[in-house]
């Protein structure tokens, strides 16, 4: 139903202080530790950037950003 969250399961670090897999993961555990979530969801204008480094520092698929844009305003 509307509102709801769907994970595929994705793998998170063991030491949270290394990051999160997502953002929902973020908030779950603040909300766990602090009782809110205090990381905000991304907005329109935000801009994200994915890059995985192989055990050698080098891109394994380069990198990939994008910004978050209203529907329809996409170029």
């Amino acid at each position: 139903r509307a509102g709801s969250i769907v994970g595929s399961g994705p793998v998170s670090n063991r030491d949270a202080a290394l990051g999160y897999s997502c953002i929902a993961e973020q908030r779950c555990l603040e909300t766990i530790a602090d009782g809110a979530p205090s990381t905000p969801f991304m907005r329109f204008g935000d801009t994200i950037r994915l890059e995985m480094p192989d055990s050698s520092g080098r891109s394994v698929f380069g990198a990939i950003e994008q910004t978050v844009v209203r529907a329809g305003l996409a170029s």
